[in-house]
């Protein structure tokens, strides 16, 4: 692994030693007025840089001596310095956009090799496109045009990308070659695609969206999807996502998490998925609520997987991003993709949105104002669910708040964004006429403060990227029920028989960080980079009275071992991380190329620098829960302008919960036979030193256009996941030392790093551009995913069968006595598969303002399978046919046949600046019941797949003047 580090670092180091700066904004066209009087022409060179920003290189013995007087009005830098070089012999020559060389004639073309780029944009009508946006991607900067739809842009030699957009027309993407010492002639044809559904931006596809413009594999979700598919919470998003299988209706009833490229049921997907918020990461990693109230009713526990997925609203969401490949090493602490969700900020109307289907109501207001030079946005979201229509008292609110600031200083040159976030959640269940008087709660606030934005330098080309955060929730929880015992006799001499159990959380999770990223855009033998370094730290921490408990009227039971514990006492985790990376852009055998190598240094918890690692000898930097080297790649080769190759492999590592290292406490009770005295042992289940797990992961992919119309795109994925936190099986004994006897006690489980899992899959695409005559998109979206995990730990069985041939085989440890007792075998191992086919279609009329989508979704098959690894041996007399019937039956393939799942969305306009949206879940009302052999004697059971026919309504209006009139008011 060192020589890896050390030929990447070399790479990286070479290239920018050997490379110069570049930037893409036309500095020549910058007018002037200016007058120089007999001033020194090193001064005069001086004077320009400090108004333009501009830096001039020369040698010192050409200006020598050189006086100049000139005088400028509203003349364009280019003009001048022709004028006032040429006069004394001398002539320019533009390195880069902010470089300009000053020499003699015959050196002009010794100094670098650059070249122009000319074009024009217009319209398919063929109207010009005025202020039209020219986005150069290898380099992050570009131009307009000019009133006339032109453009001129001076780069270095190499191979550009062009992202020409203007509002209302289709963005698109030109591969443009600029070679030294000529001019390159492009001519940009847009194809109007935009249109608006009252404040719904309506884009439809073109050309050069039908296939990935990157290596890693994502899916972008715009705003108006979002808007369009009635998304309640960002879980509804990712309903969008391939190979995520639609379970449920769109609403807040019960927990969401996320499964990319995984199942539902693995919670450790779910735990090592990033979901971070403009720029600030939603940590899971502190969650201790083990005594959280979960039922059927309100979904299963969150607790060691991912955050809850419901309490971020989608209204005022402006987009998402969801990396299912391999991601760049900015994003750490993760293991199974990443979900990028930028809100609405910046300038936008005043809107009010309200949306009902039939257990979810919601109301939106949103908007800005200007405030001078600054802009005021802000967001009030109030969604409120009742989870079973005939009872009160058993609902689920929302009430979330957000306002951010957001300036640009130093002519635009720094981005600063404030935000202030607020969060309440009331989550009860109080059925009216419970008869056992019982209640639950999840009741809680989440506080965030962050910052974030970026700082361009003019030289060289680059940028500083920074965000911090601070994020507070705080957690009150709480559930009772009826507990019946024997009769108990209480200190005051009253006797209970039963009780009111009742167990509470209070206390608070606090997540700290901040990121400061370097970037820095550079060319070199023939090469343009665009390197970035940076330094992540976050903090996790838990505060507060923790878990409250009554020993004395146990909710668990009068002979119960759980005991409270306070958060209090449990210590925080650090996780400071480092990380570096090249995107690198150019040609090879004649293809374009663009290859992102980079590396990601993440310590967990760390405690001592270690000077022998730095020649291999363990790591540089030692950490409590593991110091991991994740190093990754990203490669895509252009093979024509219609298809294209990509490649990923890279590293990751994931964090261990806080739960698995601080499980709850708990006691165990056990009575001696011997004189019948009580014992009462607290096993230490807690694991200081648990470390982190990793996932490695490879993905081939391959991208074809066909006939400028349709876009296949295939991707091929495997990743192995180990070391995962998995409870290792710990028997507990007493010795009687007189009798020399031993006695089994109990079992407990410390976690440990033995986990594992495997993930592969095949994920295709088939897309189309809007189809003119129809105006209609289709899509299909296949996905196959399969996994298998286990455990390297033990099963532990303190009554082994014998008559199974089950026997002891386990050696009690620490006595002066052979003894076996009960006997270990292997963990279990589980696969399950499944295939995911969407098919879209989107018909969109601008004229009548109207946006129909039908989707259909198809799970065509889905299996599961079980190996029991407990011993049986089937050759014994004793293993009876119905043993052998029933472990056959357990371990046999459990298919599950086809079904379909059909939805209808529709939004219209229904007068400037409102529209209406209506959705139909499950149209057909298909239950798509499964009836299936519950045992090996054939008795049958049956499921319902299908979420049962549900419906929506959505009506949004801007009401900009309604607030300017309040305003004036």
């Amino acid at each position: 692994m060192i020589i890896f580090r050390i030929m990447i670092l070399g790479i990286l180091l070479f290239n920018f030693l050997l490379s110069q700066s570049a930037k893409d904004k036309n500095i020549l066209d910058k007018k002037l007025n200016i007058v120089f009087k007999d001033m020194v022409l090193k001064d005069v060179l001086d004077t320009l840089s400090k108004m333009t920003f501009v830096k001039f290189i020369y040698e010192d013995d050409l200006v020598k001596g050189i006086k100049i007087s000139y005088k400028a009005e509203n003349e364009e830098l280019r003009d001048l310095l022709s004028k006032i070089l040429k006069a004394n012999g001398l002539e320019f020559l533009i390195v880069d956009s902010v470089t300009i060389a000053v020499g003699k004639a015959r050196k002009q073309g010794q100094l670098t090799k650059v070249g122009e780029v000319k074009g024009i944009v217009k319209g398919e009508g063929g109207e010009v496109l005025p202020s039209a946006n020219i986005l150069i991607k290898e380099t992050g900067t570009g131009c307009i045009t000019d009133q006339n739809g032109e453009f001129r842009i001076t780069l270095r030699e190499g191979v550009y990308t062009f992202e020409v957009s203007y509002i209302g027309y289709k963005k698109k993407s030109l591969r443009v070659e600029v070679k030294g010492g000529s001019v390159t002639f492009v001519d940009c044809v847009l194809e109007s695609g935009v249109f608006y559904i009252g404040t719904i931006e309506v884009v439809a596809s073109g050309t050069e969206d039908v296939i990935p413009t990157e290596a890693v594999s994502k899916t972008y979700i715009s705003g108006a999807e979002i808007e369009h598919f009635q998304a309640t919470s960002l879980g509804d998003v990712l309903d969008l996502v391939p190979g995520v299988q639609k379970t449920e209706n769109p609403g807040i009833a019960k927990t969401s998490q996320v499964a990319i490229r995984g199942f539902e049921i693995d919670k450790m997907s779910a735990f090592g998925t990033l979901v971070i918020v403009d720029g600030a990461p939603l940590s899971n990693n502190a969650n201790l609520q083990f005594q959280k109230w979960v039922s059927g009713i309100t979904g299963p526990s969150n607790l060691g997987g991912s955050i809850d997925l419901r309490t971020i609203p989608a209204d005022n969401i402006e987009s998402v991003e969801v990396i299912r490949g391999v991601p760049s090493v900015r994003f750490g602490d993760m293991t199974s993709g990443v979900i990028i969700v930028n809100t609405k900020t910046g300038y936008q109307p005043h809107r009010l949105k309200v949306k009902n289907n039939p257990d979810t109501k919601e109301a939106n207001l949103g908007g800005a104002f200007r405030l001078g030079k600054q802009v005021l946005s802000y967001n009030l979201n109030l969604a409120q669910s009742e989870r079973n229509i005939r009872l009160r008292g058993d609902e689920f609110t929302r009430l979330t708040g957000q306002i951010v600031l957001s300036r640009n200083l130093f002519n635009d040159r720094l981005v600063f964004n404030t935000k202030f976030y607020a969060q309440r959640i009331f989550d009860e269940e109080q059925p009216r006429g419970d008869v056992y008087m019982t209640r639950n709660y999840n009741r809680g606030y989440t506080l965030q403060y962050s910052i974030w934005g970026n700082y361009r330098f003019m030289e060289p080309i680059g940028s500083v990227d920074y965000n911090v955060y601070v994020t507070f929730r705080r957690e009150n929880s709480m559930k009772s029920k009826l507990v019946q015992s024997d009769v108990r006799v209480l200190p005051s001499g009253d006797t209970v028989s039963s009780y009111i159990g009742k167990l509470e959380t209070k206390g608070a999770e606090w997540t700290v960080g901040s990121r400061v990223e370097y970037n820095i855009m550079f060319s070199g033998f023939g090469l343009f980079h665009k390197m970035l370094a940076g330094v992540d730290v976050q903090y996790n921490a838990n505060t507060g009275e923790g878990v409250i408990l009554d020993t004395l009227f146990n909710y668990y039971g009068p002979e119960s071992g759980k005991l409270p514990y306070k958060f209090d006492d449990i210590p925080g985790q650090i996780l400071p991380s480092l990380y570096l990376e090249d995107k690198i852009t150019g040609k090879i055998l004649g293809m374009d190329f663009s290859l992102t190598l980079g590396f990601r240094y993440e310590m967990y918890r760390p405690y001592k620098f270690n000077i022998k690692g730095l020649w291999g000898d363990g790591d540089i930097i030692k950490s409590y829960n593991g110091t991991y080297f994740n190093p990754r790649g990203n490669l895509i080769l252009y093979l024509t302008k219609n298809n294209q190759i990509r490649l990923s492999a890279g590293v990751s590592s994931k964090s261990p919960p806080m739960s698995s290292i601080y499980p709850e406490p708990t006691v165990i009770k056990w009575r001696d036979p011997v004189n019948n005295a009580i014992v009462y042992i607290r096993p230490q289940t807690r694991n200081p030193y648990l470390k982190g797990y990793r996932e490695k992961q490879v993905e081939v992919g391959y991208d074809h256009r066909f006939l400028n119309m349709i876009g296949l795109s295939v991707s091929a994925y495997y990743k192995y996941r180990d070391n995962e936190p998995s409870a290792y099986t710990i028997p507990v004994f007493h010795y009687d030392s007189l009798n020399r006897k031993v006695y089994y006690i109990d079992k407990y489980g410390v976690n440990q790093n033995l986990g594992w899992s495997i993930g592969k899959g095949v994920e295709f695409s088939i897309k189309t551009a809007r189809i003119k005559n129809l105006n209609i998109e289709f899509q299909v979206v296949g996905a196959y995913t399969f996994t298998k995990r286990s455990s390297r730990g033990f099963n532990y069985d303190p009554t082994p069968d014998a008559s199974l041939g089950q026997y002891p085989n386990y050696k009690v440890p620490n006595v002066p006595i052979d003894t076996l007792i009960g006997f270990v075998y292997d963990r279990s191992i589980e696969w399950r598969d499944r295939f995911i086919l969407n098919y879209f279609v989107k018909y969109m009329v601008r004229s009548l303002g109207l946006w129909i989508t039908f989707r259909a979704e198809n799970v065509v098959m889905e299996r599961y399978r079980y190996y029991n690894l407990q011993p049986i041996d089937f050759s014994l007399p004793t293993v009876t046919e119905d043993t052998k019937k029933s472990r056959e039956f357990e371990e046999s393939v459990k298919k599950k046949p086809s079904k379909w799942l059909l939805s209808l969305n529709i939004s219209q306009s229904i007068f400037r600046g409102a529209e209406i949206s209506f959705y139909v879940n499950n149209l057909l009302d298909d239950p798509a019941i499964h009836r299936y052999q519950s045992n090996y004697k054939g008795d049958l059971a049956e499921e319902k797949r299908n979420p049962p026919l549900f419906y929506g309504i959505e009506i949004s209006m801007t009401i900009d003047d309604f607030i300017k009139t309040i305003i004036k008011k």
